[in-house]
């Protein structure tokens, strides 16, 4: 150890009365790249004597530490701590650390604690430049099932965030210095925006996936649709992370999703159910519009030949029972051969009527139930109407007797159907007994009502 000059190839050597004086300059000036991408650099010397030069640059913050004032560890108020001082850019500070600046003195006092300063000092700086294009991105997919098309898809997002520690706001920019140097830098000499980023991107991956689950799920967001929502996506994560972000002294400026994606395979499949889904969206609508074609064909042609929907359904009906084995089924199929020696159209269904209330029983007959016409035969035993041609009453199923003949001639009673009077001989003229038309002798029907003679 020389008694008259100092070992830091930093201090600046003067010459003095009392021996050989030293002084500090102590600057950060970034002249690289990679010295530029530095966030906060201890200055690589400690100890400064008294007088030494502390120079910030414009953005840039220095903290002080010296325990020049420690003090004891048992003593009240700020007793047993270093002194911190914080100065915000740009500025020229005279420091004062306790450290004789004469080498004669510092040396010597030195000398009686091990070659180490009694009185221990250093200098961080701060690096204050806004950074707004730190990136940030899911290391891991995020896997949850598509709403719309009920497939499970990995889901990866990519983004920049921005942040700064605080200078412009002097209210501010002490707290948020120490706080980050305290909370995240600790003792590292120099601490780097990948460092930066490494650090705050686990705290954004504990937000992000959440979110995505979220509004995938709940929202019942299709996977192909989240592009669209990339800006509410940003807003939401950036007033989630500003307070996360304070706690470490930093101001976030900015949060953004840039892009949201699945891979490959993932897309085919949904592409692939996509297609499925429509196609067979598209055979539902076309059968949809075949029934409602064939529909009104058959209104049209049931309009066209005189009935109803319900009167082609009770026909549908006997036509079953007709050819359905058993008791019920043998008198409905003599029922149905009944009903077409009634001719067509009310002829069949009164005579059906009939047979079905003779025939089926109480449960099987209340499923049909036609409806007496307003005009026609009156039945004598019950009073009901039915129609002229009915051989039975549709609702007692009384038998209508046919009218008396009487030959034209003599006036003697004639056999139904008779061609000539048994008394006299006479050439009976056939009628029909339901609408009087002559018939030709020999016919079995009526060529005006179709009634069976």
């Amino acid at each position: 150890m020389k008694l008259f000059s100092s070992d830091n190839p930093k201090e600046k050597q003067h010459s003095g009365v009392l021996g050989a004086f030293s002084v500090d300059v102590i600057k950060w000036e970034p002249e690289t790249d990679q010295e530029a991408s530095v966030i906060v650099h201890k200055f690589q010397y400690e100890d400064f004597p008294n007088g030494s030069y502390l120079i910030v640059g414009p953005s840039q913050m220095a903290i002080f530490t010296n325990n020049l004032n420690a003090g004891d560890s048992e003593g009240n108020g700020e007793s047993g701590r270093a002194q911190l001082c914080t100065f915000i850019g740009p500025c020229k500070i005279k420091l004062d650390t306790g450290d004789s600046r004469f080498s004669l003195f510092r040396n010597v006092s030195h000398a009686l604690t091990g070659g180490e300063s009694a009185f221990h000092s250093t200098v961080y700086f701060v690096n204050t430049t806004y950074m707004n294009d730190l990136s940030w991105g899911t290391q891991a997919p995020v896997v949850v099932v598509d709403p719309e098309e009920d497939v499970n898809v990995h889901v990866r997002a990519f983004g920049l965030f921005g942040v700064h520690i605080e200078q412009v706001d002097t209210t501010r920019a002490e707290v948020q210095a120490r706080k980050f140097l305290q909370k995240v830098v600790g003792t590292r000499a120099d601490y780097t925006r990948d460092e930066l980023i490494t650090f705050m991107r686990a705290k954004i991956l504990e937000y992000v996936p959440n979110l995505l689950a979220n509004h995938i799920i709940r929202e019942k967001i299709g996977v192909l649709k989240l592009s669209a929502y990339l800006t509410d996506f940003s807003k939401a994560i950036y007033d989630q992370l500003i307070e996360h972000f304070d706690s470490f002294g930093l101001t976030l400026d900015n949060f953004s999703f840039h892009n949201i994606n699945v891979p490959d395979a993932d897309l085919e499949i949904i592409n692939q159910a996509k297609i499925q889904r429509k196609t067979d969206q598209i055979k539902a609508e076309g059968a949809a519009v075949k029934m409602d074609i064939e529909s009104a064909a058959r209104a049209r042609m049931r309009e066209r030949e005189g009935y109803t929907f319900q009167q082609e359904q009770s026909f549908n009906v006997l036509k079953s029972a007709a050819e359905n084995e058993g008791t019920a089924s043998n008198l409905m199929g003599a029922g149905m051969g009944l009903g077409m020696g009634f001719g067509v159209g009310g002829a069949f269904q009164a005579g059906m009527g009939n047979i079905i209330q003779q025939a089926m029983p109480a449960k099987e007959n209340s499923q049909v139930q036609p409806t007496a016409p307003s005009s026609g035969k009156k039945c004598v035993k019950c009073g009901a109407e039915n129609a002229e041609q009915a051989k039975f009453c549709l609702n007692c199923g009384e038998k209508f007797v046919a009218a008396e003949i009487h030959c034209p001639e003599c006036g003697e009673k004639l056999v139904p159907g008779a061609k000539f009077c048994m008394n006299c001989g006479h050439k009976i003229e056939t009628s029909c007994p339901t609408c009087g038309t002559k018939v030709a002798p020999g016919a079995k029907f009526c060529p005006e009502c179709g009634t069976k003679l």
